[in-house]
């Protein structure tokens, strides 16, 4: 079935998040169609889902609005749709991270990692360094142990959302203290390392803060289900 079209929302490389959607068409004049919600800061595919034999106009005028929220997203090739999707797995990867579950059977729809050439231009991480901003249903604590064997301490931003466990807490600072020359630098941004502008960047921290990057909004986070069947949907 031959690669239809691809599409990511507008700004995506600002906000360090890009939905994905990757169709392709069917030999009944239909639309199989991914769609992948990549993390390109840290973690990689966060979610994807597919769906079948939708209707090119329910996929122009129904599916494609409400996935991005009623913004018009951008058309790009084939090419940096596969290498958004396959650099931000392989990135997190090499962080121990994996991508999500359901990931195994929404990849079918890709070509393989290697198959088509890339360009080199797309970023993953923030400055350098891997972001981490938890979502809800992350198991923080088993992310940041993995950033931790994987670049250690002082090597990654952290940037939680809300109040920071006692767990989190004494897991990032035993390992600061256990890194002389890392001693004065905090894992967790605070308040207090805060400079004059919102969202600047403490000097002695090197580390991330909220505000630094437009995050996506609440509509192209999460889109509402797009009236089509999924996997798994009644």
């Amino acid at each position: 079935m031959p690669i239809d079209g691809a599409w990511v929302q507008q700004g995506w490389q600002e906000q360090g998040t890009a939905r994905v959607i990757l169709a392709r068409a069917q030999p009944s004049g239909a639309i199989l169609l991914g769609e992948y919600v990549v993390d390109c800061l840290c973690a990689g595919v966060k979610s994807s889902t597919y769906a079948v034999n939708v209707s090119p106009d329910v996929f122009q005028n129904e599916a494609i609005p409400r996935i991005y929220g009623g913004e018009p997203p951008m058309a790009i090739s084939e090419e940096l749709a596969h290498e958004i999707i396959w650099g931000a797995v392989e990135y997190a990867e090499g962080l121990g991270l994996r991508a999500h579950a359901s990931f195994r059977d929404s990849q079918r729809i890709l070509e393989p990692a290697d198959a088509l050439p890339r360009s080199a231009g797309v970023r993953f991480g923030y400055e350098g360094r891997p972001a981490y901003i938890p979502a809800p249903t992350d198991n923080e604590l088993a992310i940041l142990r993995s950033l931790i064997d994987s670049v250690g301490i002082g090597n990654f931003h952290y940037a939680p959302r809300g109040e920071v466990s006692d767990e989190i807490a004494e897991l990032l600072g035993a390992e600061v203290q256990e890194q002389e020359d890392d001693s004065e630098r905090s894992a967790i941004w605070t308040p207090e390392q805060m400079e004059e502008q919102p969202g600047s960047v403490s000097a002695d921290s090197g580390l991330w803060v909220p505000g630094q990057m437009e995050e996506p909004s609440e509509s192209a986070d999460r889109a509402e289900p797009a009236g089509i069947w999924t996997p798994g949907r009644s």
